[in-house]
C-alpha cells in the first residue's frame, strides 16, 4: 500500500498568507485605497477581514485534503487566486446587497 504524503500545518501556512493580507489592506485603506463598495470603516474592517479568511480556509482545505503535499509557494499562490476570485465576485455582487 503506497503512503499518502500529506502537507504539514495547511490551515496554519493559509491562515498565515490571510493575516499578511489583512494587515496589507488594513494598510492600504488606512492609505486611501478601498473597495468602491465599502461605505463605512466598521464595515469595511469587517469585510476585509471576511475577504481574507474565506480564501485562507479554502486553500487550507484544498491542501489538506490532497494526496500530494503543497510546497508553500503552491499555498501562497493559490491564496492570491483564490483572493482575487473571491473580491472580484464580492465587487460584482455589491449592487445586489444594497
Amino acid at each position: 500500500m503506497t503512503e499518502i504524503e500529506r502537507t504539514q500545518s495547511p490551515y496554519l501556512k493559509a491562515l498565515a498568507c490571510s493575516a499578511i493580507a489583512f494587515v496589507v489592506a488594513i494598510g492600504a485603506y488606512f492609505l486611501g485605497y478601498t473597495l468602491p463598495s465599502f461605505k463605512s470603516q466598521a464595515e469595511a474592517a469587517s469585510q476585509l477581514l471576511a475577504l481574507v479568511l474565506v480564501p485562507g480556509l479554502i486553500v487550507g482545505l484544498l491542501a489538506k485534503k490532497s494526496t500530494r503535499a503543497w510546497p508553500l509557494w503552491l499555498i501562497v499562490c493559490a491564496f492570491i487566486v483564490i483572493l482575487i476570485v473571491v473580491t472580484v465576485t464580492h465587487e460584482v455582487t455589491a449592487p445586489m446587497r444594497a
